[in-house]
């Protein structure tokens, strides 16, 4: 054992020295290739900038595989007059071809594609630039919107009047005798979640000219105006050109376009749906687009039957049966009646 000690502490300088000879050699090494990395990357960036320079000097650059993508312009001619009320996919001349089983021809109707439009839709004569709201939700522009049917055939009601170069929109209806917010004060009396912000979005099917959605924008809620393309004529219009969502469609043999659950309240005015047909299915659909918990509020025929029936050009008898079919057909879907 002590010969081996003696051996080895012989040999340790010559095994030292080694070591440091090799870290030298490699701390040189490791200088030698960061100073050539160095001078690599200088003469690359060089190299590069004056690739990208060369063609910014040029005032011609050929054109080449990869250049810009180029953009041809277009252009469309306008439509004809008669043609401002168009929508696409619901055509009135084209309704004769579909059925009226459920009213299928006021539903949209996509032509084929070589027969739709490629014009610009003309605005009325006399457009101007719309009334923004608050204000445009009491009153709009008579040439935005030059339909006088429902001013003369609803006068009596009072869903609008026209006096001068405006339409004003006072806030009645068929159901509203006293104005759409007295009206809508009695229905927050009996659904208090429409006060504490519980009930955030609503539809309204049949909306006429849209007064019972204005009314609820203004209280924080959220209102799609839902009605079709019919006598009434263009009475969506009427919606947006006061500034209030709107979309023209009709409860038939199509789903609506909306999700299921997508609001908490649903609304029919007197909206003349014959909600106890052809199985309850248009009352399934508005179940499909209400949250659970949601509401369904329904004024008009036959609700308040006993004392309002000689209004609707019926007799008490069928405004009963009717009313006895829809608490029948609630039931069966675990509506809650208030």
């Amino acid at each position: 054992m002590k010969y081996k000690d003696d051996n080895k502490t012989g040999r340790q300088p010559e095994k030292s020295s080694r070591v440091v000879h090799i870290g030298i050699m490699f701390v040189v090494l490791c200088g030698l290739s960061f100073y050539l990395g160095g001078i690599f990357c200088s003469e690359k960036n060089k190299i590069s900038s004056e690739q990208v320079s060369k063609p910014v000097e040029s005032k011609e650059v050929e054109p080449t595989v990869s250049g810009p993508l180029q953009v041809k312009s277009d252009s469309f001619s306008e439509c004809s007059a008669d043609l401002q009320d168009y929508t696409p996919c619901t055509d009135p001349k084209r309704w004769m071809k579909y059925g009226r089983h459920r009213l299928t021809f006021m539903e949209r109707h996509c032509p084929p594609v070589f027969d739709r439009k490629e014009c610009l839709i003309p605005p009325p004569d006399g457009y101007k630039e719309p009334i923004r709201w608050p204000k445009s939700k009491d009153e709009c522009w008579y040439r935005n919107v030059p339909y006088d049917w429902i001013n003369k055939q609803k006068s009596n009601q009072h869903w609008l009047r026209k006096e001068g170069e405006k339409f004003y929109f006072p806030g009645g209806g068929t159901m509203f005798p006293n104005g759409v917010s007295a009206y809508v004060d009695l229905m927050q009396d009996l659904i208090p979640g429409m006060k504490d912000g519980t009930i955030r979005t609503a539809i309204d099917t049949g909306c006429g000219v849209a007064s019972w959605g204005g009314d609820l924008l203004d209280r924080s809620i959220l209102t799609v105006s839902l009605a079709p393309r019919d006598n009434h004529e263009a009475q969506v219009q009427f919606a947006l050109e006061r500034g209030i969502p709107a979309i023209l469609g009709i409860i038939s043999t199509q789903r609506l376009p909306f999700p299921s659950n997508s609001f908490d309240m649903a609304h029919c005015s007197r909206c003349l749906i014959p909600w106890t047909e052809f199985g309850g299915i248009y009352l399934l659909e508005v179940h499909r687009i209400l949250r659970p918990g949601g509401f369904w509020v329904l004024s008009g025929p036959p609700i308040n039957y006993e004392k309002r029936w000689k209004g609707w050009n019926t007799t008490i008898d069928d405004q009963k049966s009717d009313y006895e079919k829809l608490s029948e057909l609630l039931t069966s879907m675990c509506f809650k009646l208030y």
